[in-house]
């Protein structure tokens, strides 16, 4: 291995490897499978000092506390090559909508909720809940749907989800009736965009709480049609607690995307695609027991072997300790809850958690945040799980700066990007876990942006172009080979993981000392690219077909 000299990340900053352009030396499909039989020991991080730095004033936040609802969501909504930000809060009455963010070139952010149009439009009962992004037609620019609660039908109340088509500007047109989402008292929590048939174009699965489910089909022209009955997810986690949060990944890679859901009671459950636009529940014959008040989930290899696993967060507004999970993925259908041997069974009142390999070591670390106490007390400490490559972690929260006990905020989302490009992953936090009329401590809360401070680790970014599958190359599964292992990470949207919100982020890689790495691209489509010696430090635009 060649340990190379540390470099500043500022010179390697606009580094870009264009596929559709670039020549490579060969192409060698990679037999991942085969390398991902051997678990190789972790490449020790070379950080120094404190990880993180809260760089909230500095970047232009509004300092104002509000009511929270899932994670804040990356994505890039006006196409000038950093990411942009969403921060959801509950409901419309008290909140007056969530926090619209454009980034100027990872410096500052502009404020521009009165001008992004994502508004109180149609049949809109205000009471909103999850964000979703996703390019459902395909025109390079994100749209946003916004799942309502329907007030649990208080006073006949009937309304409709909405669907913001996005302009590419930072602007957003609501688009719901033309588009065909449905009107009903449904009380919707979140939607998830997903290809879920392959056919190259974006569907959208929508989590109700206590009432059917929707899926929406997209049918190429703008519109959608409702088939959750006939894909057989209709009623899925009603008879066990109706649950409110879902996480869409290929946990089988069988090249058909799967999905996980929790909420409230013991609705957790895994539903596996047939691959003929029907799922079937497999909870039980996987291994994955249905616990109570499920929040977070959080698909990710954490364990380098190419096998999607699982961690779920718990949690409850009120004092109560319930356990997460980390299910280790068999490679044979079922999972085993490896929790406690980890390192990462915390038994307290946590809601996000999302995977992210923060010190660019190569192994995914976990985030999770703490709600507890719900009144003023000790216990409110995050936890920042450092991936120690044997299957361990470490609670580094304290001395890396996230922990945040203060023993007043009850934090609740949370979400990992690169805002500054400069190949190392941010956190943004959100607290405040009170219902929409809750006025008790805790309830309300603050965001907060953590710039990472870098190390001497090298990375690779991994953005993706769809041509036969969809733009954004939702449910495509990358490889990065390089000394002698390898990272495995699906597309699925989320970021690292989801609290009833997904965002919209390039891949993020660490390589640890690694100067160079093979890149693999496995598409919905069932397209294979496969690219040699791509330099570290540098963000790989792959266009699907476009390897040599």
């Amino acid at each position: 291995m060649i340990t190379p000299p540390f470099k500043s990340n500022k010179s390697v900053l606009g580094s870009s490897w264009n596929l559709s352009r670039a020549a490579y030396r060969s192409r060698k499909t990679l037999a991942w499978l085969g390398i991902a039989g051997g678990f190789v020991a972790a490449l020790p991080s070379i950080s120094r000092g404190q990880q993180f730095t809260e760089v909230t004033t500095q970047v232009g936040f509004a300092a104002e506390a509000k009511h929270s609802w899932g994670n804040p969501v990356w994505g890039d909504i006006n196409n000038d090559g950093f990411l942009d930000l969403i921060v959801p809060t509950h409901g419309l009455k008290t909140s007056h909508g969530p926090f619209v963010y454009l980034n100027n070139a990872g410096n500052t952010f502009t404020d521009i909720r009165s001008t992004s149009e994502i508004e109180r439009s149609g049949l809109d009962d205000g009471d909103w809940h999850g964000y979703a992004f996703g390019d459902y037609d395909g025109d390079g620019n994100l749209d946003l749907y916004i799942a309502e609660g329907g007030k649990a039908n208080q006073g006949g109340t009937i309304k409709s989800d909405l669907l913001f088509k996005g302009q590419g500007d930072g602007t957003f047109v609501y688009v719901s009736p033309q588009a065909g989402i449905i009107v009903s008292g449904d009380r919707g929590r979140c939607g998830y965009w997903v290809d879920y048939d392959n056919d190259g174009k974006l569907d959208l699965f929508v989590k109700n709480y206590d009432d059917s489910n929707r899926f929406y089909k997209n049918n190429g022209d703008g519109t959608f049609t409702d088939v959750a009955p006939q894909a057989g997810l209709s009623v899925a986690t009603q008879e066990k607690g109706f649950g409110s949060i879902c996480s869409f990944a290929d946990y089988d890679n069988d090249g058909f995307m799967d999905v996980a859901f929790t909420g409230d009671s013991t609705a957790e459950a895994l539903y596996h695609n047939q691959g003929d636009g029907t799922f079937v529940d497999v909870t039980t014959a996987a291994g994955l027991i249905s616990r109570s008040n499920g929040k977070g989930l959080a698909w990710g290899d954490y364990n380098n072997d190419g096998l999607l696993d699982l961690y779920v967060a718990r949690g409850a507004i009120g004092p109560r300790d319930l356990s997460n999970t980390l299910y280790r993925n068999n490679g044979d259908g079922t999972f085993t809850d490896v929790s406690a041997a980890a390192g990462v069974a915390a038994t307290t009142d946590t809601w996000s958690a999302v995977w992210g390999d923060y010190d660019n070591d190569g192994f995914l670390d976990l985030f999770v945040t703490s709600a507890k106490p719900w009144v003023n007390g000790v216990g409110n400490a995050n936890f920042l799980y450092h991936n120690n490559g044997d299957g361990t972690f470490t609670d580094v929260a304290a001395a890396e700066g996230v922990q945040l006990e203060d023993n007043i905020s009850l934090h609740k989302g949370a979400a990992w990007a690169d805002y500054n490009n400069d190949g190392f992953l941010d956190l943004v936090l959100k607290d405040g876990i009170g219902g929409e009329k809750d006025t008790g401590v805790g309830a309300n809360g603050l965001h907060r942006l953590f710039k990472n401070n870098g190390n001497g680790n090298y990375f690779l970014t991994v953005k993706l172009t769809g041509t036969q599958s969809n733009l954004n190359g939702i449910g495509a599964r990358v490889t990065v080979t390089y000394s002698g292992r390898i990272s495995f990470q699906e597309n699925n949207g989320g970021g690292g993981g989801e609290y009833a919100s997904q965002g919209s982020e390039p891949l993020h890689f660490g390589l640890g000392a690694a100067t160079e790495a093979t890149v693999e691209v496995r598409w919905p489509s069932g397209v294979v690219d496969t690219f040699l010696s791509v330099a570290a430090n540098s963000t790989l635009t792959v266009v699907e077909g476009s390897s040599p």
